[in-house]
């Protein structure tokens, strides 16, 4: 289908992931993977934060009105570079489980970094060139 011949374009999507501690989110997406703050929303000073983040061309919203009952995520963010993303993760000597590149497919291609978030949202950070 050729949307723009019915006047729509459909662009990319934005996952929405659950979020219960708003400084584990900030130490986790901003500290550790290098994520940026793009905006916040608060509907009073004392209310959980809703927020957009990015990294490189990676757009994620974190939603801290989120409870135990809210689904995971699994969300699959596409990367040049793994092997140096991963390598820049562990520089970080950060208090997280070292990240390894590994070969999912078992196609002899180290193309995907597996990460579980605090909130148990599962980020794999996806490379379709042979890296590693």
């Amino acid at each position: 289908m050729n949307e723009s011949e019915y006047g729509f374009e459909i662009r990319s999507s934005i996952p929405v992931l659950r979020m219960f501690d708003e400084a584990k989110a900030k130490d986790f997406y901003l500290d550790y993977l290098g994520f940026e703050v793009d905006w916040e929303s608060r509907f009073s000073p004392a209310a959980p934060v809703y927020m957009q983040i990015h990294l490189g061309e990676a757009l994620l919203h974190l939603n801290g009105h989120a409870t135990e009952e809210t689904p995971t995520a699994e969300v699959n963010i596409p990367i040049l570079g793994l092997q140096n993303f991963c390598d820049y993760l562990i520089g970080k000597n950060a208090n997280y489980p070292k990240p390894i590149a590994v070969d999912p497919r078992y196609q002899g291609r180290n193309t995907d970094l597996n990460l579980y978030d605090p909130f148990g949202n599962y980020l794999v950070f996806c490379s379709q060139t042979t890296e590693g």
